[in-house]
């Protein structure tokens, strides 16, 4: 049931880090050395590919989940924004938290395979960067509930795990004999840490929840760059929420 919901549609509002094109390469040898692993867990001449791995472009850090993934169809406004409130004021809110906030750079040292499919873990790499991340996080959570109805889940209002972060790699598409076998030798792995630096964030409405392109729509919030009084937020229409 878990792979349906990484192949099936499934739309969704999900506030990420995208990771930058020139940071791939760790990333790309890990997916390989991942792939080691799953080779010795395969009968030569029967089996077919055990995981989907994930493109670049679709690598990210989710920093707020705002709904929870559904396969009904695109996020509805109806559901989401609270009666008597202006669209933009998402946009408006997400704006002003982020702009001048400064880059966050956190640190992946670990590998896990569950349910979730093969993630990263780690934490925030440095004081500032643990500082800006939860106390984005922290005006978020106080701020978007009074306007939008909200599908958060646990670790996005729990203070206490701000500063911790996770990248999935890929997922298991097909079940495994000798799964548990496979968990240990992947708990097992070496991994040198990647160390990333996210200079902005992205609101995407995904219509997978692996965040598979095309998206339905998004909207990207530098961190760089000083306060100013003249910025224009983007535009609410470009989610494309039924």
């Amino acid at each position: 049931m878990a792979a349906a919901r990484d192949l099936e549609r499934r739309w969704g509002l999900t506030l990420v880090s995208f990771a930058r094109s020139g940071s791939a390469a760790p990333l790309l040898r890990l997916q390989r050395l991942v792939q080691k692993v799953l080779d010795r867990h395969l009968v030569v001449g029967s089996d077919e590919p055990l995981v989907e791995f994930y493109d670049i472009e679709q690598l990210h850090c989710t920093h707020l989940t705002l709904t929870r993934s559904s396969a009904w169809g695109p996020v509805r406004l109806a559901d989401f924004v609270k009666p008597g409130i202006e669209t933009q004021r998402l946009c408006d809110i997400l704006a002003r938290e982020t702009e001048g906030l400064g880059t966050i750079t956190v640190r992946l040292d670990r590998l896990d395979l569950s349910d979730n499919g093969f993630q990263l873990l780690g934490s925030c790499a440095d004081d500032d960067s643990t500082g800006r991340r939860s106390g984005l996080l922290d005006r978020l959570n106080t701020r978007l509930p009074r306007y939008f109805n909200l599908g958060r889940r646990a670790w996005d209002t729990d203070p206490a795990r701000h500063g911790f972060v996770h990248m999935r790699l890929g997922f298991m598409k097909r079940p495994c004999r000798d799964y548990d076998s496979l968990v240990d030798d992947v708990a097992r792995l070496f991994v040198d840490p990647i160390t990333l630096t996210f200079a902005d964030v992205t609101l995407v409405h995904h219509r997978y929840r692996s965040l598979r392109a095309p998206h339905a729509g998004s909207l990207r919030f530098p961190l760089n760059g000083r306060v100013r009084s003249d910025r224009v937020a983007p535009s609410f229409g470009h989610l494309n929420l039924m």
